[in-house]
């Protein structure tokens, strides 16, 4: 029996320790306060814009073909060489032009022949029809042979024009100065233009200065205006910020899945060469810009602390502004709550936003809260290992 009590007495005991230790937890979680997560207002520059994503081009990109068929001879250029207007691309086989061509000046030669024994025909009997000795009908058959000479030779010149200019052809010369991009033909291969004129080399006009295709939505293309400054970057150099200027808002819309979109060509300087075509480019259009803003991060119009933490409401505006057009911000004041402000925000860049009138600068806004009930627990030991 006695036994049965001392068994009895620890149990009760050790129960008693476990309660003790849960109420001692409970109120030491319960009694932690909130910290407050702030940052002080500051004067600095904003910009507000517009997000684009656009590829980077060539202002000017030519594609170069030929107009005859034949075997390519000799290739004289490869990708990134510079070269200038009439510069020698590429060579084309002008052996048949060639053939075609002394064939076309015999044939000429002939029809001169000819021009010239019906020209001088044509003068002697109309000398003789006007001292009657031949008939109307005689010089007017000769001076339709003379008519038909004169023909054949126009044509055999027109011939041997068009033929020549095809041998020109046979040298593809760059029609501007720039870079070659694109090279699609080797010595050796055939081209065919008979039905299409094949792209043979694609060159850029000066990679100095370059543009952005950006894509803009509908919703925002009405913010968008000529000459707007533009930031943007590129995963390349993902650390530093180039800019550019907005040239043209192309009119016709680009849809794709029912999502409209437009065009807006923006001009980039390329004068270090860092930029190359083909990169993708996350653009900012700046609609709006300040150089001394009164700013605070945009965490702190977005909190909402619990309403009995907050101890007061400081009102530094005036009254005949409408409720809709504020915003609430909280800062901390003597006893450890908080105080409630009205402002009135003006333009935001998505991390920080201007405050037009109702806060001062300098004083410290809540952007968060810190529970310190968690990192009590933690140190009490019960951090769940």
């Amino acid at each position: 029996m006695e036994l049965f009590k001392q068994k009895k007495s620890k149990i009760l005991l050790t129960a008693l320790v476990a309660g003790l230790i849960i109420v001692i937890f409970f109120i030491w979680g319960n009694s932690s306060e909130l910290s407050w997560k702030t940052k002080l207002s500051f004067v600095g520059p904003i910009d507000q814009g517009v997000a684009a994503t656009g590829t980077i081009n060539p202002k000017n990109t030519v594609e170069v073909g030929t107009q005859i068929s034949g075997i390519i001879e000799g290739v004289f250029v490869d990708y990134n060489d510079k070269v200038e207007i009439g510069t020698l691309l590429a060579i084309v086989d002008s052996s048949i032009i060639d053939a075609n061509i002394e064939q076309l000046e015999a044939n000429l030669s002939a029809a001169e022949a000819v021009f010239k024994v019906s020209e001088s025909k044509y003068a002697r009997e109309k000398r003789l029809y006007a001292q009657n000795f031949i008939s109307i009908s005689t010089l007017e058959n000769t001076e339709r042979m003379f008519q038909e000479s004169k023909s054949r030779l126009a044509l055999a010149h027109a011939e041997l024009k068009r033929e020549n200019r095809n041998k020109a052809f046979t040298n593809i010369t760059s029609p501007i100065s720039g870079v070659v991009m694109e090279k699609k033909i080797d010595v050796g291969q055939t081209v065919a233009a008979r039905f299409q004129t094949p792209t043979l080399f694609k060159i850029a006009a000066d990679l100095n200065s370059m543009q952005i295709e950006a894509l803009v939505s509908e919703a925002d293309i009405g913010q968008v205006r000529k000459g707007q400054k533009v930031k943007f970057f590129v995963d390349a150099f993902f650390e530093e910020e180039f800019e550019g200027k907005v040239e043209i808002i192309r009119l016709e819309p680009k849809v794709e899945q029912s999502i409209v979109n437009y065009i807006v060509v923006i001009n980039v300087d390329n004068k270090e060469q860092k930029l190359m075509p083909g990169m993708t480019a996350q653009a900012t259009i700046i609609t709006n810009s300040k150089d001394e803003a009164h700013l605070i991060p945009v965490a702190a119009v977005r909190f909402k602390p619990p309403k009995n933490v907050v101890s007061e409401k400081k009102i530094l505006l005036e009254e005949n502004i409408p409720a809709q057009e504020l915003s609430t911000i909280y800062s901390v004041n003597g006893n450890g709550k908080l105080s409630e402000y009205r402002i009135l925000t003006g333009i935001s860049d998505g991390k920080f936003i201007e405050i037009i009138r109702g806060f001062k600068v300098g004083e410290p806004v809540v952007t968060g809260e810190i529970n310190m009930k968690k990192k009590k627990k933690s140190s009490f030991g019960f951090s769940g290992r």
